[in-house]
């Protein structure tokens, strides 16, 4: 659920303790009604309260939820309670814990207990924590019981110099019967706030006692969120709340640099000596200190409190031969220095909200990842230091673009568009059936070429898997299509980093391709084999939806060029008429082009290009339906007559 996913994010405590409800919490009743039925939720409970307040003075979040069980299917996660936290400068209050029962309250709180739990979900990515989860299974749980959980987290990273930030979505997947938020802090303090994609705010905005300025959203009765598919990461697709002490991002950048500042100039000699030779340009020496920090620092972070935002100082990720994201930046960053790229900066991004973040309040918690950006011959380049084997040299390296970044520690009163990044995504594909007989199996050779972020990825992917397991994945999607598919060669891969092309060749025989048809519709004139080729590569990259009216907009891969290439040699002679389609709007580009090569083969080229990385609403259908029409006329019908003796 959306706002269940955003509570675990809010810090919480090393130890927890059984202690009362805040004097500063408002009561909240539990929700006596409920229109809400089993078949209008998933997963079989729902919240029927979220109640969540902050004391912005106290550094505190207090979170009280109904939950309510609608079916058997969700006793077994309603019962579950648990409650993540940072285990370096945060700690827990547990208040209370009651089950209702046929409208009785049962008071389970002496009867809890929580056991800490590992909480490391991103060892696998290099990345520890240092969270623990607080985790209690509870007993005897029914059908229609509501369980009520009220706690209070207490604590706020010290690396935010007590800036404050709250995010909160307004709905959810799942419809609540009463949602609450309420936020308290001293008269004397100026924080931004506002309610968005809302016609009107619902914040209702009172003094208490003459000292505190209180923030109240109450709403009954809130449907579940109806999201189309594909939404673009960066598109929140809900009402949302949010709040903010920091007036601009030049005072986020002025709080970034302090946090990169170092104490004293890194010692970086020892790595210079190993990489230079001393004969090397200096664009080669740009090219191994990139290559040196993306590939021999290995990606790994330890999480805890300060250090999960302050990087740590180049010579000491050095010696330990680690670091992540930020500290692999602030390390390039300083080799560029060493060898006279004084312009060079730590960038802070966000994977997520991308192109988005310009419409959000200025803040230091709201970036999740770090590269870098330089300039030099006039030039700008961006780089991600924790992306391993990258090819190419750096005038050419592809990054993803993270729409609006902040450069740290370069003069600007907002944020920095990236949209002048270097993207190349090229992929080639060419597939050629040779077909001996129609009662033969037919040896298929397929041939994909990748060049740009498309061949990184692709050889990121090489390192996780095995090329039998990449040939397996290529059969199973095969055999989607044909009876029998078994593989004749083993796979040939050709990597030239230095170009970054990544070529992968792969040899199958397939079976069953031709049907026995008879000529309905002119019986006198035969019957025929029948081969209907669907080109399967094409339709993944147009990714289907249904052509109806969308509230928000549809992501796409972009920019990204898409060759197809299939080719057919046949046991027969047949006549082909050359033939040229195309289709462009302003989403895509879309080319079909057929050719007769030899009396008994021909070609069929597509091409593939999108225009823009997101479609917009207002022309979604328009662009759907001229998908349609490609799918329509794509597939390719070869008949082969039976000639009777």
């Amino acid at each position: 659920m959306l706002i269940l996913q955003c509570i675990c994010t809010v810090a919480l405590g090393q130890k927890y303790t059984l202690e009362k409800v805040p004097s500063w919490v408002s009561k909240v009743a539990v929700p006596s009604r409920s229109t809400v039925t089993k078949y209008s939720i998933a997963e079989g409970y729902y919240l029927s309260l979220q109640d969540i307040q902050f004391n912005l003075d106290l550094d505190a979040s207090y979170i009280h939820t109904v939950t309510q069980v609608v079916s058997y299917s969700g006793i077994t996660k309603a019962s579950q309670m648990a409650v993540t936290y940072d285990t370096s400068y945060q700690s827990l209050m547990i208040h209370y814990l009651y089950v209702w029962r046929n409208g009785v309250k049962i008071d389970r709180t002496s009867q809890l207990n929580f056991k800490k739990l590992n909480n490391e979900f991103s060892l696998n990515e290099g990345i520890y924590m240092g969270h623990i989860t607080a985790y209690c299974n509870l007993d005897d749980i029914r059908k229609d019981d509501q369980i009520e959980f009220a706690y209070t987290l207490l604590g706020e990273n010290p690396i935010f110099n007590g800036e404050k930030y709250i995010f909160m979505p307004l709905e959810s997947t799942n419809p609540i019967d009463v949602y609450n938020i309420k936020i308290l802090y001293g008269i004397n303090k100026n924080y931004r706030y506002n309610v968005f994609r809302c016609d009107s705010s619902p914040i209702r905005e009172s003094i208490v006692d003459n000292r505190f300025r209180q923030l109240q959203i109450s709403q009954s009765n809130v449907p579940a969120l109806n999201i189309d598919e594909d939404v673009p990461s960066w598109v929140v697709p809900c009402r949302y709340f949010m709040l903010s002490s920091v007036n601009s991002w030049s005072q986020v950048n002025s709080w970034a640099q302090q946090v990169f500042a170092l104490k004293k100039e890194p010692d970086l000699s020892a790595v210079l000596s190993e990489l230079f030779k001393g004969n090397e340009t200096n664009d080669e020496k740009i090219d191994k200190l990139i290559n040196y920090v993306q590939d021999d620092i290995r990606y790994m972070g330890v999480e805890l409190g300060i250090s999960s935002i302050k990087p740590q100082p180049p010579d000491k990720v050095v010696s330990q031969r680690f670091g992540d994201c930020k500290d692999k930046s602030l390390l390039l960053v300083s080799l560029l220095k060493k060898i006279g790229i004084d312009k060079a900066y730590p960038v802070l991004v966000h994977t997520v909200i991308k192109h988005n973040l310009r419409t959000f309040f200025p803040s230091n918690q709201v970036f999740n990842h770090c590269i870098v950006m330089f300039e030099h011959n006039n030039h700008t380049y961006w780089i991600d230091p924790t992306f391993t084997q990258q090819g190419g040299t750096y005038t050419r390296m592809s990054v993803m673009n993270y729409g609006d970044v902040l450069v740290v520690g370069k003069s600007s009163d907002t944020l920095t568009d990236m949209s002048g990044a270097n993207y190349i995504s090229d992929v080639n594909i060419t597939e050629e059936y040779t077909i001996k007989s129609v009662t033969a199996p037919a040896r298929l050779t397929i041939h994909s070429q990748r060049t740009g972020i498309e061949a990184d990825i692709r050889r990121v992917m090489l390192e996780q898997y095995t090329a039998g397991k990449l040939s397996q994945m290529v059969t199973d999607d095969l055999k989607r299509f044909y009876p029998e598919v078994y593989k004749t060669y083993d796979v040939i891969i050709n990597d030239d980093q230095e170009k970054n092309r990544n070529s992968i060749t792969y040899q199958y025989m397939v079976d069953g391709i031709w049907q026995n048809r008879s000529n309905i519709l002119e019986r006198s004139v035969g019957d025929f084999w029948v081969f209907k080729f669907e080109p399967a590569s094409l339709y993944s990259q147009m990714n289907f939806s249904r052509c109806t009216p969308r509230k928000y907009e549809k992501a796409q891969n972009y920019p990204s060029t898409f060759k197809y290439t299939v080719k057919f040699n046949l046991p027969e002679e047949i006549l082909i008429q050359d033939n040229h389609y195309s289709l462009s709007n302003t989403a895509f580009d879309f080319e079909e082009t057929i050719e007769q090569t030899s009396s008994k083969s021909f070609v069929i080229t597509y091409g593939y290009n999108t225009k823009m990385p997101i479609i917009p609403p207002e022309i979604f259908q328009q662009v759907c339906e001229d998908q349609v029409k490609i799918a329509q006329r794509a597939s390719t019908s070869i008949y082969l007559r039976k000639y009777q003796k």
